[in-house]
């Protein structure tokens, strides 16, 4: 069948060529002759569909070089988004950074004793009641265990391992958590801690509380110093609810912490401070 066609083909384009001299001759010397007319009437046919699938072609290659040009246009479009996500990124990671460096510097200016170091959270781990956080300085940084680790908002907990370029974190919500405490406008001294009942809701408990304690929810809490662990005086979280215990001799509460432990960023780890009684 093809060799058919390809023969077929050939003595097409034979006979267009053939016409088209006879034509040329007899338009040369002025007269049209019956097998000029003869060829005219066979070629005319032959003309048309070949100028047909000439322009097939030429449509066909002109949408392939318009594809192969939208494709090259869309690359480089791609290419230049890319790089205008890049330094979007770029630059909220600076406006980013410059505002916890403003922090910082608050921070300083509110507590001048502090040796803060500036730290991201790189890692997180969880068995749904203890999480860990990894930060990005270690003791090539000084960075040494139990050191307070905060952000403006209060404290967040404290590093509980140290490697050379990074340390494990405890927040204040972790069992292993038991730190000195003062209810901010009572000044009535407590203990707050780490509770099982309470971490999976991301609580820690207020112990101690007496009986006939004027707390209320909405009451903040902050350090008391006690224990040379945390610096006095940062705010812990605020009471919501308040409870009397089991036994019926004192009362306790849940306090909310006053940091987003979920959405930790950068913190800031406390190297040293000045202990006051």
């Amino acid at each position: 069948m093809k060799l058919f066609s390809s023969k077929l083909f050939i003595w097409a384009l034979v006979l267009l060529v053939l016409c088209s001299v006879i034509i040329g001759f007899s338009i040369g010397t002025g007269k049209l002759s019956p097998l000029t007319n003869g060829a005219s009437v066979v070629i005319t046919p032959i003309q048309h569909a070949l100028t047909t699938v000439s322009d097939f072609f030429n449509d066909l290659f002109g949408y392939f070089y318009r594809y192969n040009s939208l494709q090259e246009e869309n690359a480089e479009l791609k290419s230049r988004v890319q790089e205008l996500e890049r330094k979007e990124r770029e630059y909220q990671a600076a406006i980013d950074e410059n505002e916890y460096l403003r922090e910082l510097a608050g921070l300083k200016r509110r507590h001048a004793d502090y040796d803060c170091e500036l730290a991201e959270v790189i890692g997180i781990s969880s068995d749904g009641i203890s999480t860990t956080f990894t930060l990005s300085r270690g003791t090539k940084d000084g960075v040494e265990v139990n050191d307070a680790v905060i952000t403006g908002d209060g404290l967040v907990g404290y590093v509980s391992r140290v490697e050379y370029n990074s340390c494990q974190v405890k927040p204040i919500t972790d069992v292993s958590v038991k730190m000195g405490a003062v209810v901010s406008r009572t000044r009535e001294v407590v203990v707050a801690e780490g509770s099982f009942e309470l971490a999976g809701d991301g609580l820690l408990r207020l112990s101690y509380l007496q009986n006939d304690s004027d707390v209320l929810v909405g009451d903040t809490v902050e350090t008391s110093g006690y224990g040379g662990i945390f610096p006095k005086g940062l705010l812990i979280g605020t009471i919501t609810e308040v409870l009397p215990e089991s036994h019926g001799i004192s009362t306790y509460a849940k306090i909310q912490p006053a940091v987003d432990l979920t959405a930790l960023k950068k913190v800031y780890i406390v190297k040293s401070f000045t202990i006051t009684e």
